[in-house]
């Protein structure tokens, strides 16, 4: 079975870093688009001294509530001493701030204060939309949707769990 798309035969940029019977890979299309979408979002978050790191944690405790630095960076594949260095900068941004953790006393808490709160949701939440925006251009509102659903098949419906969704 190919893999290949409708619009693998229209002729993609000269890379001379590739091999041409790796440019059209599945594989490297799909590092090559995911460093895009990191160069791009990493430019959405410049204005406000941010990196695609510290948007990450602090959607994931706006999401989920106050969680330690270890369950962060578990849950978001963050090394555990890059996970302080980003924690201890959005501390001193204003945007986070340690408690202890009620459950466990050894364990500190992070959670967003309320300038955090307002930052994500009314000016980084807004530049990462835009940055997805900025993305995806070259497809039509249809193809995002597919695209969409494409990328969740992949993710979360593994060992069988499609069904029938197959066409």
């Amino acid at each position: 079975m190919s893999t290949d798309s409708p619009r693998t035969n229209l002729s993609a940029p000269a890379d001379l870093s590739t091999p041409g019977f790796l440019s059209s890979s599945t594989s490297v299309l799909m590092s090559k688009a995911t460093n895009l979408f990191a160069e791009i979002f990493e430019t959405a978050m410049q204005p406000f001294g941010l990196k695609s790191k510290d948007f990450i944690v602090l959607t994931a405790i706006d999401a989920m509530g106050p969680q330690s630095q270890q369950q962060l960076a578990r849950s978001h594949g963050i090394d555990r001493t890059t996970m302080v260095s980003v924690v201890d900068g959005l501390e001193r941004l204003g945007l986070v701030r340690r408690s202890r953790d009620p459950g466990d006393r050894r364990k500190y808490a992070i959670a967003l204060t309320g300038e955090g709160q307002s930052l994500l949701r009314h000016k980084l939440g807004p530049a990462m939309l835009g940055a997805l925006d900025d993305f995806l251009t070259p497809l039509n509102p249809d193809e995002r949707e597919q695209f969409n659903r494409m990328l969740w098949c992949l993710v979360y419906e593994r060992d069988g769990a499609r069904g029938d969704r197959r066409n």
